[in-house]
């Protein structure tokens, strides 16, 4: 057994709304390879390489995760309405890969669990052993500490309310992992004098505490069975 750090890293997301009357849209300050989806929904991806592992018929496994981040996250605003104007997030490291359509509804209910039907959302068919590291955060505006007004120009930090996390840390054969955070931003008003003005969300680390292990032939070859059949599941 041989131990191992695995790390995915995600850039800072920095944007503004630009735009007039009945035309404003979320414009990113800088490259931060990010992309969008519709509604306002943004997702950053990478991958972890896994197949030197493979080649060598090693079981990864993992004994814990954490992520890191590199700032503080910063929001302004013309006027603030808290009960449209916040930000999910969610990250996501899986064993398979997901779809934008999956990543969407990642963001309404995490994958992995038994959610409601809805036939609006694509929740996959994910179990808990796909979702490697999985966490959940809903950001609202610090309305405590260093807040303006809600209802002229102001800025502050944000406060988690909702602080998630349901990684599985289950044992993979897959060749990679697949590295996702996607933010769903509250959709801009006018640019001009309603609605968000700025959003600054710091660049993370998703570190893996994980190991290496050879087990024997046939324990191995169920688990390679087991890692296609997750795969295909999806």
């Amino acid at each position: 057994m041989m131990d191992r750090q695995l790390t995915a890293e995600f850039p800072w997301l920095v944007a503004e709304v630009e735009g007039g009357l009945g035309g404003a849209n979320w414009i990113f300050s800088y490259a931060t390879d990010t992309r969008d989806l519709p509604g306002n929904v943004y997702v950053q991806e990478t991958k972890i390489d896994l197949s030197g592992y493979v080649q060598s018929d090693l079981t990864v496994g993992f004994r814990r995760s954490f992520e890191q981040k590199a700032g503080q996250d910063f929001f302004s605003w013309y006027t603030y309405n808290p009960n449209i104007d916040y930000i999910l997030e969610t990250v996501l490291i899986t064993s398979v890969p997901m779809t934008d359509n999956q990543l969407t509804a990642a963001l309404v209910g995490s994958p992995g669990f038994t959610n409601f039907p809805n036939p609006a959302l694509d929740w996959g068919t994910f179990n808990r052993e796909h979702i490697i590291h999985g966490s959940y955060k809903a950001h609202y505006a610090n309305s405590i500490v260093g807040s303006g007004a809600f209802t002229s120009t102001g800025s502050t930090t944000l406060v988690d309310l909702s602080d998630n996390y349901f990684s599985s840390l289950e044992p993979t054969a897959a060749d990679c992992l697949y590295c996702y955070r996607a933010i769903s931003l509250p959709a801009p008003i006018d640019g001009l004098s309603e609605g968000p003005k700025k959003i600054q969300m710091p660049a993370i680390r998703v570190i893996l505490d994980s190991f290496t292990v050879k087990e024997p032939d046939l324990e191995y070859m169920m688990r390679l069975k087991r890692s296609y059949e997750l795969a295909n599941q999806v």
